[in-house]
């Protein structure tokens, strides 16, 4: 019996650790309820398309939402060196590092990312330290320069990002082929920092498949919670 536990685990182990960084994000958990509440708890949204669940006490703004999912996917592989992200001012913060005793230096001219007496380890309250400051000084404009742009039509795990002060970041969470033609459904938070929501939007050239968008070329644009998309300009990739 504790040989077949033995196995059954890491079975399972061997799964989650194969797993890509699409059906991540395609099969990410979604809570039972779809109320969309805010960083205070606050409902914002009774009834909404379904909300996922990230299972920790934390909510985020829409960039946020896009790093704490892509930080999750590899903290979950133990990719730790695979954890970075650039910050607005272009400095590259790396989990890696920072479990090593790396921090944030800040004055009032710049800050920088150095090796100083920090707390080191991979556990989750290190992990969540590091996000809160990646957070604080990274945005949609830095995730746009830090992404690759591409000339083909989205994926999943791919963002649709408007760079800015505020911008807004909308992550690609699941795609459908009818009859040749690609439908999207996406997700997003916002601003104040809440749950991240699955969303729809609206392509003028066609109409939606349920609850998913068409895009038909990357010279298409669509409206996604009043903010239009250009996918030959917005589209990023990882």
């Amino acid at each position: 019996m504790l040989r077949y536990l033995f196995l059954l685990c890491a079975f399972i182990a061997n799964i989650s650790f194969a797993q890509t960084w699409e059906n991540y994000i395609k099969y990410f958990p979604r809570k039972s309820s779809t109320v969309v509440r805010d960083y205070k708890g606050n409902i914002l949204k009774t009834h909404s398309l379904g909300v996922l669940d990230v299972r920790i006490n934390s909510v985020q703004q829409c960039a946020d939402a896009a790093i704490r999912l892509r930080a999750e996917y590899f903290y979950s592989r133990k990719e730790y060196t695979k954890i970075e992200f650039r910050l607005t001012n272009g400095v590259i913060v790396c989990f890696d590092d920072w479990a090593k005793g790396y921090r944030l230096h800040k004055s009032s001219k710049c800050i920088t990312f150095s090796q100083k007496n920090g707390r080191k380890g991979y556990d989750r309250a290190n992990f969540e330290k590091y996000l809160f400051e990646v957070m604080m000084y990274a945005g949609s404009a830095s995730l746009y320069q830090e992404l690759n742009s591409t000339n083909k039509l989205p994926k999943i795990g791919d963002l649709l990002i408007i760079p800015g002060y505020p911008g807004h970041v909308v992550i690609i969470i699941d795609k459908k082929t009818v009859k040749g033609i690609n439908y999207y459904l996406f997700a997003n938070s916002w601003m104040p920092a809440q749950d991240i929501e699955i969303i729809s939007g609206k392509n003028p050239k066609c109409r939606n498949f349920g609850n998913y968008t068409p895009i038909l070329s990357t010279n298409d644009k669509i409206y996604i919670n009043g903010y239009l998309f250009n996918i030959k300009t917005h589209l990023r990739t990882w």
